[in-house]
């Protein structure tokens, strides 16, 4: 039987295919990408496959909810996240703690990224291969460090060893999201230096992903596949792929064989 904490396979959904595209092209453009969408449709999913993919040429940094003032994860705040996550990636530190001084932080940080490409080899005279931060829960960052962000990948001016492609992924309010006084968390500058800004909804799920993420759960009656898909078609029920997961690892729960049919569904999903 499936347990609810088990990894359950990638599947390659429409909204999957939308980040991952943009995501390459990005990463290897050394850009500034912005995805934006409600929970549950993938996003994290996405975001794990090009991890896996480009292990060795990116870092994923989840950002934790700033202070209650509104105002998002501070700058300083941001680099010991992104320092975190780098001491997790292929080049360990030489510090033993970390630093608050924002200027500390941004040395350890530079020490990573000069260090982390050390053993390959790449003509003098050309910079190190793309490497790009994702932030992961973005719509918690302060404009302040959006915009401090901004400088470790201009080509012109970087602030960082080499400039570094940045991945924005937020939820769906997260690039029109305001301050207090009225402004887009992401300035102008950021805004004219994005490469692709990418909005996502529910509606981009498909029939066929509902029906391919249920599949990767271990369904294959195709009355009990119709019948979650006619769930997720009822006005009002949004498409999200945790709730679909969760029931459906009821189902599976509720079979001895683990071969879950349309009663199954129907009683779990209340059809």
């Amino acid at each position: 039987m499936l347990l609810e904490s088990e990894k359950t396979p990638f599947v390659e959904t429409t909204v999957a295919k939308h980040m991952l595209s943009r995501m390459e092209m990005t990463h290897k453009e050394r850009g500034i990408m912005v995805a934006s969408g409600p929970w549950g449709i993938g996003k994290t999913s996405a975001i794990d496959a090009f991890a896996e993919k480009y292990e060795r040429y990116c870092v994923v940094v989840k950002v934790e909810p700033g202070p209650a003032s509104g105002k998002g994860t501070s700058s300083s705040k941001m680099m010991q996240l992104t320092l975190e996550s780098l001491r997790h990636a292929r080049i360990g530190s030489t510090y033993s703690q970390l630093g608050r001084s924002a200027w500390l932080l941004r040395q350890m940080i530079r020490e990573h990224l000069t260090r982390h490409f050390d053993d390959v080899d790449w003509p003098a005279h050309m910079e190190p291969p793309p490497f790009t931060f994702i932030f992961d829960e973005a719509q918690y960052l302060s404009r302040e460090a959006i915009d401090v962000l901004r400088f470790w990948n201009d080509h012109d001016r970087t602030t960082t060893p080499f400039p570094v492609g940045l991945i924005f992924v937020g939820n769906n309010e997260f690039a029109m999201e305001e301050t207090l006084g009225g402004e887009s968390v992401l300035s102008g500058a950021v805004r004219s230096r994005l490469l692709f800004e990418l909005p996502l909804a529910y509606k981009h799920l498909t029939d066929t992903d509902l029906t391919l993420f249920a599949q990767s759960m271990g369904v294959k009656d195709a009355n009990a596949l119709r019948e979650i898909v006619a769930y997720f078609n009822q006005p009002r029920i949004k498409r999200d792929l945790r709730q679909a997961k969760r029931l459906l690892t009821i189902c599976l729960r509720d079979t001895e064989d683990g071969n879950v049919d349309a009663e199954t569904v129907r009683k779990v999903f209340g059809l």
